[in-house]
């Protein structure tokens, strides 16, 4: 029997997985009825790692091993502007890695970010094994349309590492417009998706007529989401408290994550709610050891005040992507919402303001995208599957999707007392700032890359040409595959008894959300045609520090384009030039991806050896390289060496660690 093949929308703060059953999708559910699945991985003291709702909780007792919203963060490099405002936000360590990439630190071991979001994958494809009752190795996987390369290479990997064969990288806002659209005819309509999510923001401009799907334009804040709202209510608290206590909340992390998790769940509440009251017992102890409790009051209204100069950003957005479309806002047939952050009452408005018409909101918008990765997993699933390697899968227990307490008679973490540190003399709020160490972690342009020399120059009779190639020609120019990576899947622990979690006293803080009253089962049609643009434009290096357009942003892919390039030295045999995507003419400015090498060339003087390189994008937007020495005839297929990837003995260590983890009670699938 064929598995289906999931449709997994892979968030920043919850995952969903949804597949095709007997002619129709649905979202799919753990042992309790929850549609969503924390995108939150937790290093327990007893050497288990959870994930899901259990990991969650454990957000509030051991902020430090309980990592969370690293999606805006994934493919980064560790010098990067988003890592350096993560190490700023989040309560868990950050090294560099040896290959320019973040990792994190828990329990004196370092992760990588793509065996993160692993993590989190197993643990949706368990759910989706323990609810269709067969094993699940196939998946279409949902990221920002905004990601570039670097992402969406480390969204791949994470698959990998999980036991799952990517099928497809699927922009989100397109998996929504195939949920709403899937079905409707000959109909011809211009749709605007805006994605407000918990770490990223996304507007995409579609035209739908019939099967056929086609992004006009696409553009996107990958650092902007409902995560910034929550720091943004949780400093606010901060400032209450220190003004009531004079103990500064934003100095100590573990207290600063209790109160993200209640500015969490007050927000949420904002959105059925006018005001909302909620005490946080014991969050800091007096000089005489006296507890110290956080009560606090918003309303709607204070936090609309606090959240709006966040959503408007959103608008400059959407004003880029339909000055690229060539549209106005009226000249769109429908807007449709997606992501967790479009519940919110004050985005809503403001995005019919914008758009001066009513939003469609008709499917949950927290599971539209994965629904919609169901519907372009359908039309895969006929592809035949990959045997997967004979290494000891092993089963994931149904406890692990369950909230795990910690051991009985642990207390919680006292916070420490107030002192000098702690009790500034002046009444001002502090923002919180970075480790003192972090300023002088060095940066990400190392000596060895910085000191290439400019190695290609554009040839004054170079030829360029962009042309939309099927799939079937890009077959000859597939790259060997990496070794599928089997899963060792991790079983959490099952006999741990309660723990008093700290209470919101108006409700429990971090408790599931509640059931959603509809099924959400849609139809599967006709497999559709989409058809999707590059974010941003890729570049490559020449002379001087500059770089030259290679495949400009928003063309269609799957596309390949040449350029004519010649040596820009004497006698050289050998080429190396740095890959990048962005909008600016200088290298230093855009967002570097990792080097191109191409050897075996034919030693001449500077400017007599010519090179055509072939950049092809395929229908993931994944890159893929070929060089031709013009003089011989030699094609060198090249793989990009991406910044912050990693080769095949440190997956393969991965592989291994996380085998290593699987508890005694789990057992050969």
């Amino acid at each position: 029997m064929v598995s289906p093949v999931l449709g997994i929308d892979l968030g920043t703060t919850n995952s969903v997985v949804a597949a095709a059953v007997q002619g129709k999708v649905q979202v799919l559910t753990d042992a309790e009825g929850n549609k969503l699945f924390p995108s939150v991985v937790s290093f327990h003291p007893n050497g288990d790692v959870l994930a899901g709702y259990a990991a969650r909780e454990r957000r509030l007792v051991d902020a430090a091993n309980t990592i969370y919203s690293v999606k805006r963060l994934l493919g980064r490099p560790f010098g990067s502007e988003e890592v350096r405002r993560g190490m700023e936000r989040l309560p868990f360590a950050f090294q560099e890695g040896p290959t320019g990439g973040p990792l994190v630190v828990a329990r004196g071991e370092t992760y990588t970010l793509p065996e993160i979001s692993a993590f989190v994958l197993r643990g949706v494809r368990a759910l989706a094994e323990d609810a269709l009752k067969q094993p699940c190795r196939r998946a279409v996987v949902t990221v920002p349309a905004n990601f570039n390369e670097l992402q969406r290479s480390a969204t791949k990997a994470a698959g990998r590492v999980a036991g799952l064969d990517v099928l497809r990288i699927l922009n989100e806002p397109t998996a929504a417009a195939l949920a709403y659209g899937c079905g409707t005819g000959n109909t011809r309509e211009r749709v605007a998706v805006y994605d407000l999510g918990g770490g990223t923001f996304d507007i995409t401009i579609l035209e739908l007529a019939g099967d056929v799907f086609e992004v006009l334009a696409t553009a996107g804040d990958t650092f902007l989401g409902g995560d910034d709202i929550d720091v943004t209510v949780a400093d606010e608290m901060a400032h209450a408290f220190l003004a009531q206590h004079r103990y500064d909340v934003s100095r100590d992390p573990q207290a600063y994550e209790r109160l993200r998790a209640a500015a969490e769940w007050a927000k949420c509440q904002l959105s059925s709610a006018e005001d909302v009251e909620l005490t946080v017992e014991e969050l800091a102890y007096g000089a005489s050891g006296a507890a110290l409790d956080m009560k606090f009051s918003l309303s709607r209204d204070r936090l609309e005040e606090l959240a709006r100069r966040l959503v408007s950003r959103t608008f400059s957005v959407c004003e880029e992507s339909l000055r690229i479309a060539g549209l106005r806002p009226s000249q769109l047939d429908q807007v449709i919402l997606v992501g967790g952050s479009t519940r919110m009452p004050l985005v809503r408005t403001m995005v019919q303001q914008f758009f001066g018409r009513e939003p469609l909101a008709s499917i949950d918008p927290d599971l539209v995208v994965a629904q919609g990765a169901a519907i372009q997993g359908a039309a895969l699933a006929g592809q035949p599957e990959g045997e997967a390697p004979n290494t000891g899968t092993l089963t994931i227990g149904r406890v692990m999707l369950k909230r795990v307490p910690t051991a009985p008679g642990v207390p919680l973490p006292k916070p420490p007392q107030i002192t000098e540190e702690h009790a500034p003399a002046g009444p001002a709020f502090q923002p919180r700032r970075p480790p003192a160490s972090a300023s002088a972690r060095s940066p990400f342009v190392s000596n060895r890359v910085s000191s290439l020399p400019p190695v290609l120059s554009p040839d004054s009779a170079w030829e360029a040409s962009t042309q939309t190639v099927g799939s079937s020609e890009l077959d000859d120019l597939e790259f060997k595959e990496l070794e599928s990576i089997a899963a060792a899947s991790i079983e959490s622990v099952g006999s741990l008894p309660e723990l008093e979690l700290p209470e919101l006293k108006s409700e429990p803080s971090l408790l599931p959300p509640p059931a959603v009253a509809e099924e959400f089962e849609l139809p599967v049609g006709q497999a559709p045609l989409l058809l999707d643009v590059t974010p941003q434009t890729l570049r490559i290096e020449t002379v001087a520090g500059f770089t030259e357009v290679v495949i400009a942003r928003n063309a269609a892919i799957p596309v390949e384009q040449s350029r004519m390039f010649s040596t820009s030295q004497d006698f050289q045999d050998s080429v190396r030039a740095r890959v990048c995507q962005g909008e600016s003419r200088k290298l230093s400015e855009n967002q570097e991806l990792g080097v191109v090498e191409l050897t075996g060339l034919t030693p001449q003087p500077r400017g007599k050896t010519r090179i055509e390189v072939t950049f092809i994008m395929d229908a993931d937007g994944t890159l893929k390289v070929r060089a031709k020495d013009m003089q011989t005839g030699a094609l060198q297929m090249i793989r990009v060496n991406l910044v912050g990837a990693f080769d095949d003995a440190e997956v393969e260590r991965m592989r291994q660690r996380q085998q290593a983890l699987v508890t005694s009670e789990g057992s050969p699938a």
